[in-house]
């Protein structure tokens, strides 16, 4: 195929009569763009052979891999009616283990490291939860996620699939999160311990982040009198991703006067969130729209009254603003005792898993099941 070419074009082009170019390209319509295919697009075609004195070309069968893993074949049956099957190639799953030093950003470090950024926001929303990303990450931290990624049968690599591990090496101690799934039940994260989800709100909304101003009474450094300072800012570069601070649905998204551009998510009926300063809010963030804790919302920005780039997060709690530090992390309901021994096992079999990747990709770090080492 060519660039810009149409599939009914290149069948003309390998002889095929227009009327039945026409009637192939319809029959192939609805599997994958016919009129705008990409470019070096092969199509394998059996034709009667050729005679001299023939014009055009009629079709017996047409073979082509629209996607990597699927073969469409349209062929001729005994009455010469065309028939479309499809074949996809079987998926098979093998862990993959992508390793990294923090530098700076935790979210920015595993990207740079080749985590899609989509699934490195959600790490951080998900460490964040019981992780000051500002003050229990530091520059330096190894970090280790662990994947299951999708192989097709004959290829080295393969797209990453869902998250099985994670883990960050603080000062502190390793902190990790196990991925548990039961039948018919939303994929969870947890430490292993009590296998609780937290929802609370995250402590540190923008990654990579250091508190400048806290809470509570402050000299305002461009009016130049004390007033209440009613949220807390955290200094960041501009562009830096702003995570939303738990589940919710977006309120507001405007210029809101001192606050510059600002985004305010409602998380329940007495919850909010507000973010200030931004230089621009994510794509598809508008109001109405539903968020997960951990998504990238905004960005941090100096907009309004702002000696620097920062993020200005207010909590409001039935209308009223509240000091975000005081607001705790509010656990579920443990599992149900009887459920235990399946998330133990679960832990266990990703343990072995982690341990065996490790170990062979200390001795053959270019393989492909090993990603971002050194």
């Amino acid at each position: 195929m060519r660039e810009r070419e149409p599939l009914s074009v290149a069948l003309v082009r390998a002889g095929i009569g227009q009327t039945e170019s026409a009637t192939v390209a319809a029959a192939l319509s609805d599997e994958f763009d016919t009129k705008n295919p990409h470019p070096g697009l092969v199509l394998d075609l059996d034709v009667p052979k050729i005679e001299p004195r023939v014009g055009t070309q009629h079709l017996l069968r047409l073979s082509l891999r629209p996607r990597d893993d699927t073969q469409l074949t349209l062929s001729r049956d005994g009455h010469g009616a065309l028939q479309l099957r499809q074949e996809d190639d079987p998926v098979v799953s093998a862990p993959r283990l992508v390793e990294g030093r923090v530098d700076g950003s935790l979210y920015l470090s595993m990207v740079s490291s080749g985590v899609d950024p989509d699934v490195a926001a959600k790490v951080a929303g998900l460490f964040g939860r019981d992780l000051d990303l500002s003050r229990d990450v530091a520059s330096g931290d190894g970090f280790r996620l662990v994947f299951d990624q999708r192989l097709q049968p004959g290829r080295s690599a393969g797209s990453a699939g869902e998250l099985l591990y994670a883990e960050i090496d603080t000062r502190q101690g390793p902190a990790r999160l196990y991925r548990t799934s039961l039948p018919g039940a939303t994929p969870s994260y947890g430490d292993g311990g009590s296998w609780q989800e937290k929802p609370g709100l995250l402590r540190t909304p923008v990654d990579g982040a250091h508190v400048t101003s806290t809470f509570g009474p402050r000299l305002h450094p461009i009016l130049g009198f004390t007033r209440m300072h009613q949220g807390v800012d955290f200094g960041a570069p501009i562009g830096s991703p702003v995570l939303a601070a738990g589940d919710g649905v977006v309120e507001t998204t405007g210029w809101a006067g001192g606050y510059g551009r600002w985004l305010k998510i409602r998380h329940g009926p007495e919850l909010e969130t507000g973010y200030g300063h931004l230089s621009a809010w994510a794509a598809g963030i508008a109001p109405g729209v539903a968020v997960r804790q951990g998504q990238v919302v905004a960005y941090v920005g100096q907009s309004g009254l702002a000696t620097g780039p920062h993020l200005h997060y207010e909590v409001f709690r039935a209308g009223q603003r509240i000091d975000p530090s005081a607001l705790g992390a509010r656990a579920f309901a443990g599992l149900d005792v009887g459920e235990t021994p399946i998330f133990t096992a679960r832990k266990a079999a990703i343990d072995a898993t982690v341990a065996d990747l490790s170990a062979r990709c200390r001795y053959a770090p270019v393989s492909p099941e090993c990603a971002g080492r050194g």
